[in-house]
């Protein structure tokens, strides 16, 4: 693996010093399925064209002005009719390059279609999808982005992390105005557990127990932790616990609270099980993480 990412990082060297870059692919014509995997969370930005996109066994149709999120390691092909698609692939190394910091309420939602790391997956967020009713926003910041690396003028690198920004910014505001593509296209079976799964997503922070979150949805608590199972592929809680650690994750990424306060913001009432629970998940101490993405600024 790390061979194979490390190829990736020379053919993509901004990936190493900004933790993304940015690859057009105007005209990009696929017919054949070939599922592969990438070490990096995958933006697949679908300007134009008509297509289907793969992840494993689930298709989703393309139609142009999309954005296609895919987590690290999912085998995931598009393909496309004979006209082809005009195709941004947005690559992104999250696990040890700093996001930029953006209010408050915009970088609430980016855990919820941006995986931090690839522990986090579940069944819902392989590939997370933003319908766009124009991308030329998007497509602008990611233009700018290109030429100011190729061009290498005095503060590219600056440059480019504003415009990476801008693009972030109009992607949190089209999630919250219009949610995500795949939560609206959940089937009526799985609305209750979809309606509770986006509580959690916001409500992360508060105190929850089985019994309350299993009449919220009008099940017993046996049924909603085996319906809750089948339809994450996560247990409620260990859910609810990933949720509050990618929120601390954005907390120290972005500001500089004690560790405490991380904590109790993130929903968490005992520093010692946060530490345990945030070093199990992301493989370091809430100070080790904070410090490893503070050197890669």
């Amino acid at each position: 693996m790390l061979h194979r990412l490390s190829r990736f990082y020379r053919r993509y060297p901004s990936l190493a010093t900004l933790g993304f870059a940015v690859q057009p692919f105007p005209g990009y014509v696929n017919r054949r399925v070939n599922l592969h995997a990438l070490e990096v969370v995958l933006l697949s930005v679908i300007v134009r064209g008509h297509g289907e996109h793969r992840i494993e066994d689930e298709v989703f149709e393309e139609h142009g002005n999309s954005v296609a999120v895919t987590h690290y390691g999912q085998r995931h092909d598009i393909l496309t009719d004979r006209r082809g698609m005009d195709v941004i692939n947005v690559y992104l190394d999250l696990k040890t390059h700093a996001l930029p910091v953006l209010p408050r309420e915009l970088n609430e939602v980016l855990p919820l279609f941006l995986p931090l790391h690839p522990r986090f997956v579940h069944r819902l967020n392989r590939i997370v999808r933003i319908q766009f009713d124009d991308l030329k926003p998007l497509t602008d910041q990611l233009f700018a982005i290109q030429r100011e690396l190729n061009e290498r003028k005095p503060g590219h690198e600056e440059a480019a992390r504003m415009h990476f920004q801008l693009f972030l910014i109009h992607c949190c505001r089209r999630a919250l105005e219009k949610g995500f593509v795949r939560e609206q296209a959940r089937s009526s079976p799985h609305a209750n557990l979809e309606q509770l799964r986006h509580y959690l997503d916001h409500h992360y922070a508060e105190h929850h127990t089985l019994e309350t979150l299993a009449q919220r949805v009008r099940l017993s608590r046996t049924s909603l932790c085996r319906a809750f199972k089948a339809y994450t592929g996560k247990r409620v809680f260990d859910y609810l616990i990933e949720r509050r650690i990618q929120a601390a994750m954005m907390h120290l990424r972005g500001t500089d609270q004690k560790v405490l306060n991380v904590a109790l913001e993130s929903g968490f009432r005992d520093l010692a099980y946060f530490n345990r629970k945030f070093k199990q998940l992301v493989g370091l101490t809430p100070s080790g993480y904070r410090k490893q993405l503070a050197g890669s600024n």
